[in-house]
């Protein structure tokens, strides 16, 4: 009778914990699901073959595989070329070391105590005006992925958006990745065995020992899983999101309108 009941336990609990996994996976795909997938999958493909020059900027040089690597390495397949502007110092020897020029906004690593930072947003202009990239990347500080979202991120972010809310930059075509709110998916399938070694070697490189195995494993399982939340609305293996910003929806975004300017696709 105990060993019965221990059983009937031992199974609720059990079926307790799937029901409740499932309800938080089924939670986190309609988070990043897009409204039109097919549509956001057209943006994207045509995202990769209309851009030339490419600016990218990020918080934290070890969360760019991560966040971006896949579009990265098929942005740099269709010929563009690519500028990764992040926090100092550069890498040493990174994992996107052939796909992408860096360029340290900060000689140091920028500061996380406020969420404003008037040194990088003065760098990051004079990087825009020179390279008067079309296309801009960066962390999306206004509907992150919350478990993804870094203060250096957010500042990093929201001083792209700003320059571009402000005309204070170059026009350009204005894209924010981590995205809870996607309207472009790139099929990053072609290249997801490459981009889950770059994660595994970045977490490796972060970390020593057993440390390090534990965090490449985790790094790698959620690469994959977090593209496999992104593709499944579109019918891909894997993808990665993105949400295109126009000025309009900038603006809205930034005084923080209840509603999300639409996306024509205007641009892409």
């Amino acid at each position: 009778m105990a060993r019965n009941t221990w059983l009937r336990r031992t199974l609720l609990v059990a079926s307790a914990a799937a029901v409740t996994g499932w309800a938080a996976y089924r939670a986190a795909e309609r988070a990043v699901r897009p409204a039109q997938p097919q549509l956001a999958l057209a943006r994207g493909n045509r995202l990769l073959h209309r851009s030339h020059r490419v600016l990218v900027t990020v918080g934290r040089w070890e969360d760019l595989e991560f966040l971006i690597g896949g579009t990265l390495r098929l942005l740099a397949r269709a010929g563009s070329d690519i500028t990764i502007a992040g926090p100092g110092p550069v890498p040493v020897n990174p994992t996107w070391r052939e796909l992408a020029v860096p360029h340290p906004l900060l000689p140091e690593a920028i500061p996380t105590e406020n969420a404003y930072s008037p040194p990088v947003q003065k760098a990051l202009r004079r990087l825009w005006a020179d390279l008067e990239p079309d296309v801009v990347l960066t962390f999306d500080p206004v509907f992150p992925i919350r478990v993804l979202n870094h203060p250096a991120h957010g500042i990093v972010g929201h001083a792209t958006l700003d320059l571009a809310l402000a005309d204070r930059v170059p026009p350009a075509d204005l894209f924010a990745f981590a995205t809870r709110r996607p309207n472009v998916l790139i099929d990053v399938g072609p290249v997801a065995g490459t981009k889950t070694a770059a994660t595994v070697r970045t977490a490796l490189e972060a970390a020593d020992g057993t440390l390090g195995q534990v965090a490449a494993r985790v790094a790698a399982r959620a690469a994959r899983f977090l593209g496999h939340l992104y593709g499944q609305a579109a019918g891909v293996q894997y993808a990665e999101g993105l949400r295109a910003v126009t000025p309009s929806s900038v603006a809205a975004t930034v005084q923080e309108t209840p509603r999300q300017a639409a996306f024509d696709g205007a641009g892409i």
